[in-house]
């Protein structure tokens, strides 16, 4: 039997700089300072204005056409765009996300829905430092 846990509202703890509220809708792009929650809509694209390890919240029924920039994302709505978040994204049960991601560290509750590119920033790293070592020769290993 499945039971909610602490975990699951542990974004209700987090106090916000601001808030698009439930039936508001904005158009343009905004450039967020500080914690801030959607519960409305936004058709445009959000970025944190200084990486200080904020967080964004898009609430159940909130939504984003556009793409996200943010240290750290919380889904439970819907997000239709690209995802770059510079430390940890967390996608709840009811979160729709259309887009690809690009994250340090990820959860993916059961019964949400992803469809896009998944890429983990440390392993891109990583590679990129691992394939600059390895370098391959044409020399014949017969001494010929």
């Amino acid at each position: 039997m499945y039971k909610k846990t602490t975990k699951l509202t542990a974004h209700q703890n987090i106090k916000y700089t601001n808030e698009i509220g439930a039936g508001s809708s904005i158009l343009g792009n905004l450039e967020g300072v500080g914690n801030y929650k959607i519960a409305g809509g936004l058709l445009g694209n959000i970025s944190e204005a200084s990486s200080a390890g904020a967080t964004l919240v898009i609430d159940q029924g909130g939504y984003v056409q556009g793409d996200i920039q943010y240290s750290n994302l919380i889904v439970i709505g819907t997000v239709d765009g690209s995802i770059d978040v510079s430390s940890r994204i967390e996608v709840y049960p009811s979160a729709v996300i259309r887009g690809n991601i690009k994250y340090k560290q990820l959860n993916i509750h059961p019964d949400a829905k992803v469809n896009g590119r998944i890429t983990c920033s440390n392993l891109q790293d990583k590679d990129q430092d691992l394939a600059e070592v390895i370098n391959l020769s044409t020399a014949s290993k017969t001494g010929t």
